[in-house]
């Protein structure tokens, strides 16, 4: 029997952004890490993949961003299948878990590099970076290099570097861990901004129930790779409600 996320999927009148249908990673030593996975993303919404570490959510996020092939199923990005719509796309913006930064430049040197590299210039560029540096509160530590910055700033920068153009799909993998309570609510403040003025899909992975409740729009449950539940705020307290007795 199909699932009602996955009914929804395959109607001719769906319109989502993102399309994750019957998704499977199967590892050559036999782990399964994404069993039959099913879900969308609407444009301007906000998609929290819930899960404890080792749920899947970072297998599933790195399918999604062309890093890692699946076994089956189909992911669709704006009705190109993966990888056929990142061969011409720039369109996508991407926060990984981990800090790709380059230890030796500046945490505005960083900034200046992604907006060159996005087509910035002049007064536009400083006008970007100015916005996303009061933002996050990041002006006090534009100055040093990264090798000097905590892994904190070391987050909300790589959350900066994801959204410097606005893209119109957003890949952000636990953005706020080790991160601090103030710098979380920039964080979750500055991607409402950007999901909402610009219209943009989201899918954030978190083990934190707090920003799943706080940022998303819709939320999903991933357990041992597999999705529990999915839909509205008030579908996933009613799940997590049930599951409790």
């Amino acid at each position: 029997m199909l699932s009602l996320e996955l009914q929804r999927l395959i109607s001719r009148k769906n319109s989502d952004i993102i399309k994750v249908l019957e998704l499977e990673k199967t590892y050559s030593n036999g782990y399964k890490a994404i069993d039959n996975l099913s879900f969308g993303v609407e444009q301007g919404q906000i998609l929290c993949l819930l899960g404890v570490n080792g749920a899947g959510k970072t297998t599933c996020f790195e399918i999604l961003t062309n890093h890692l092939p699946k076994t089956s199923g189909t992911v669709k990005i704006q009705g190109q299948q993966i990888p056929d719509f990142y061969k011409n796309s720039n369109q996508i913006g991407v926060c990984a878990q981990t800090n790709t930064l380059w230890k030796s430049l500046t945490l505005q040197q960083h900034l200046w590099i992604y907006a060159k590299i996005r087509g910035f210039k002049g007064q536009e560029a400083e006008q970007v970076i100015q916005y996303l540096l009061d933002a996050l509160q990041l002006e006090s530590y534009s100055q040093q290099k990264i090798a000097e910055l905590s892994q904190g700033t070391q987050r909300k920068l790589c959350v900066a570097l994801s959204v410097i153009t606005a893209p119109k799909i957003l890949f952000l993998d636990e953005p706020s861990t080790g991160v601090d309570p103030v710098g979380r609510a920039q964080i979750w403040e500055l991607v409402n901004k950007v999901s909402k003025a610009k219209q943009c899909a989201i899918v954030l992975t978190t083990h934190y129930m707090q920003e799943a409740e706080l940022i998303g729009d819709k939320l999903g449950i991933l357990v041992n790779g597999t999705l529990q539940t999915i839909g509205s705020l008030v579908i996933l307290r009613r799940f997590m409600l049930i599951t409790q007795y």
